[in-house]
């Protein structure tokens, strides 16, 4: 194993703890986490342009004053003519120069005049003469010499003809603008350390602020169970988002409720359903066990009585788990196109056969033409079926009559009978489970037909109408958006 892989494989370990640690995955830690990265990134940045621009502006102001300096110098120098003097160089001591470092080069690049507070390095001058005579402008050079840091600008010195006669060098030490850049990194380091000290403390604060209502929030809801579904996010004076997400958290809390209470009537309708007819069977039974004198013709009566409330009890069983299938169960809503004229032809043969048997008259009509939805056929017949049949089981004479057509990519399915009706004030009523009208009471059935047919009218983005009164027949109208 080689030492790569030796240092790596602690690292690994050491990034999978922290990063399994359940503090570096709270919404607190991140906050912190990236805040602190994000302030410090800005301060480094804002503080990095500030020290740029402030070591620019002092570069600036010293090379255009050292190039004002060494002008004057070019000025003065090419006043005296082809040769340079002792005098001439005596004007470079003057109060106007002093600080500055002067050398003077004549046309051939040798040193004529220079201060007595620098000597330049022989190879740097042969340079700079170089330079001047190539560029034949001004240029700016950084010289170290000793412990001084220089800033040296060369100038062509010309003749009235524009001739070159010489070179100027006027430099001056940089070593205070160094020191005073220094000082400032200090300075800004310090700063840095001492704002990004307030941005955590101020992260910290604010931090506490943003957990501490989802922590309120977190312990409530934790105290909520099945048997305090009542229970509600008590909403305090939080910020408009945790306001909002506890108030959406009281709705889903308001709809569990309502479902739990809806199914807990539900498994009570059932029993109902199935408490009754098993009494009779029990009954039925016990009775005939006691009788000492039950004959075989009694026996059979029994049997008979008995096998008709099995048979009622299977009949809300499978209407139940029909009911569950069709609102729990996704895979029943495997669709495909299908053609509804064709659907409903074949479903109106065998209605009319039904029809035909009560001595009523039964209609099928069919307006227009293209009845295709996206839906199963197995699950739209079945809700179908079920208001056909119950259009034909409570009409005892005039007609039940089946009408398709179709209208602004909607179709719809008519069912309109002149049967008992519905009492108005058991319309709203007549899709809940187990829900039977009071003058159907005494006609066998489940209660279960209605909802089922809802439910899956509705699962294929469908609705259903319903219109009646008492005694003059009932109309069902069923919606589905057209498929293309």
């Amino acid at each position: 194993m080689d030492i790569k892989t030796k240092l790596s494989k602690p690292f690994v370990e050491w990034a999978t703890k922290l990063r399994d640690n359940p503090l570096f995955s709270t919404l607190k830690f991140k906050f912190l986490f990236w805040n602190i990265i994000l302030s410090v990134i800005s301060i480094a940045f804002i503080l990095l342009v500030f020290f740029e621009t402030t070591q620019y502006i002092l570069y600036s102001q010293f090379n255009s004053n050292l190039l004002y300096t060494a002008n004057e110098v070019s000025s003065i120098v090419g006043h005296s003519g082809s040769t340079i003097g002792t005098n001439q160089v005596s004007q470079f001591h003057n109060k106007n120069f002093i600080g500055y470092f002067i050398v003077i080069l004549n046309s051939n690049g040798h040193v004529v005049a220079e201060s007595n507070n620098i000597k330049l390095n022989a190879s740097f001058i042969s340079d700079v003469f170089t330079a001047v005579q190539s560029k034949d402008n001004s240029s700016v050079f950084t010289q170290k010499i000793g412990n001084q840091h220089l800033s040296l600008i060369s100038i062509p010195i010309l003749n009235k003809f524009g001739d070159l006669t010489g070179v100027a060098i006027v430099g001056n030490s940089i070593t205070i603008i160094h020191n005073t850049l220094h000082t400032l990194l200090i300075v800004m380091f310090f700063m840095a350390l001492i704002f990004i000290f307030i941005v955590v403390l101020f992260t910290f604060y604010f931090s506490d602020k943003i957990t501490d209502p989802l922590s309120d929030i977190t312990s409530q809801i934790v105290s909520i169970t099945g048997f305090n579904l009542n229970q509600r996010i008590r909403t305090k004076n939080y910020d408009r988002e945790f306001n909002s997400m506890s108030e959406e958290f009281n709705k889903l809390l308001d709809r569990l409720e309502k479902t739990f209470e809806r199914e807990k009537n539900f498994i009570n309708d059932v029993a109902h359903e199935i408490k009754t007819p098993l009494a009779i069977i029990n009954g039925e039974t016990e009775l005939s066990l006691r009788d000492k004198n039950t004959n075989i013709k009694s026996y059979k009566k029994m049997l008979e009585a008995n096998l008709y409330q099995s048979r009622k009890i299977e009949k809300v069983l499978n209407d139940v788990l029909s009911l569950a299938r069709v609102e729990y169960n996704t895979s029943s809503y495997i669709t495909e196109k299908i053609d509804l004229s064709n659907l409903l032809s074949n479903m109106a043969s065998d209605m009319k056969i039904i029809a035909e048997t009560k001595k009523i008259n039964f209609e099928y009509i069919v307006k227009g033409k293209g009845f295709y939805v996206f839906s199963n056929k197995e699950n739209l017949s079945k809700a179908i079926f079920n208001i056909l049949a119950n259009s034909l089981k409570y009409t005892k004479d005039g007609f039940v009559r089946l009408s398709l057509y179709k209208n602004s990519k909607k179709i719809f399915i008519e069912i309109e009978d002149t049967g008992i009706g519905i009492k108005t004030e058991d319309v709203p009523k007549i899709f809940n489970r187990f829900y039977r009208a009071s003058n159907v009471k005494k006609i066998e059935g489940s209660g279960l037909g209605l909802s089922i047919s809802k439910s899956i009218i509705e699962g294929y983005k469908g609705s259903i109408l319903v219109e009646s009164q008492a005694s003059l027949g009932t109309k069902f109208t069923i919606i589905l958006p057209e498929f293309k």
